[in-house]
């Protein structure tokens, strides 16, 4: 078995920068992870559109200016949200830039996103199947979806707890079945939020039991838990558990050092990390955006939040984008006046 790191920093800590991170920070990030033995660093998001981002790309040669001439032993990633990108659009990987392509997709995309996932993998990159909301598909569903990975046989096939609303013993029962199911040669991933506190505790649970039944593993984390809404886990807490514990070569001088330098300065201007509204976010399974729109938009109270959120239809509070769109949150609006006028 093998245990590994993927760090996020750069793609998911750019959503707190617009994606228009300083060049300077994700060279700076990227050269002190690589240093400090971090097995798969994210370099940013692959898109359809792009309007100049510094880590938005078309395609693999967009993210070639920040992979360092001294990989070392990291291996690079690049990220894609499979409603946000097509196959038309990834060239084939020819070992210039990143050679790992972790490709996320909501439920509903399932049947098409596998399709992708195959087809990137026919274009030589190390695919790591990302399906949002593990928390959401039912035992049935996530078995056919093995299923269906086990065909093609990706690099990884991830447990994503996209609202930060997994517990202790959701990521047990799901790992169980993966690793029953789960072809050996798949390694089984972690993707974290920390809105209940959990996201670090979570990585750890998940290498423990992996250990146990001598499946390979990939658990993410970004520096300082860099990352939209409550954040991520934490790569330095992770980091420091498996050479502990489980025999890691992690530098964690260079990651404090790395941190020190490029990620802390970044608190002074953008915000991350566990709070009440991320916690109600986490406990009710929540789209970040919904309640950030209640936060800046309305007088509620943190009573409140929970309130109108837990009025929402449970599929419709995950994505904005169904029933109301990013621009216009009427029906979070409207169920806000309710709870108003109620009272």
């Amino acid at each position: 078995m093998s245990i590994q790191i993927s760090d996020c920093t750069i793609r998911d800590g750019g959503y707190l920068l617009a994606k228009n991170s300083d060049p300077e920070f994700v060279k700076g990030v990227i050269e002190g992870l690589t240093a400090a033995g971090i097995d798969y660093i994210e370099t940013g998001f692959l898109q359809d559109v792009v309007m100049g981002e510094s880590i938005v790309y078309e395609n693999s040669k967009g993210a070639r200016r920040y992979i360092p001439d001294d990989r070392r032993r990291s291996e690079f990633v690049g990220f894609c949200d499979n409603s946000r990108y097509s196959n038309r659009n990834l060239d084939l990987c020819d070992g210039s830039s990143f050679t790992n392509l972790r490709i996320s997709f909501a439920k509903h995309e399932c049947d098409d996103a596998l399709r992708f996932c195959a087809e990137a993998k026919a274009k030589g990159y190390h695919v790591f199947v990302q399906p949002m909301d593990a928390v959401g598909y039912s035992s049935k569903e996530r078995e056919q979806l093995i299923k269906t990975v086990n065909e093609f046989q990706p690099e990884a096939l991830a447990i994503v707890d996209t609202f930060g609303a997994m517990y202790m013993e959701d990521l047990e029962s799901i790992f169980r079945q993966m690793d029953k199911y789960l072809d050996k040669n798949v390694k089984i991933g972690l993707h974290t939020h920390n809105n209940l506190q959990l996201s670090s505790a979570l990585a750890e649970r998940l290498i423990a039991m992996a250990a146990e039944t001598d499946r390979s593993v990939a658990v993410d984390g970004s520096l300082l838990g860099m990352g939209r809404g409550a954040g991520n886990a934490h790569t330095e807490i992770v980091a420091d558990y498996i050479n502990k514990y489980y025999g890691g070569h992690y530098d964690m001088e260079l990651l404090l050092e790395t941190i020190e330098r490029y990620v802390a300065p970044l608190k002074a201007t953008v915000q991350w990390g566990y709070d009440i509204p991320m916690f109600i976010c986490g406990t009710e399974g929540a789209h970040v955006d919904n309640v950030e729109y209640l936060k800046k938009h309305t007088d509620c109270n943190w009573v409140d939040i929970l309130r109108v959120i837990d009025r929402l239809d449970k599929d419709k509070r995950k994505r904005y984008g169904k029933g109301y769109s990013k621009t216009d949150f009427s029906l979070i609006a409207e169920e806000y006046r309710r709870l108003r006028n109620h009272e």
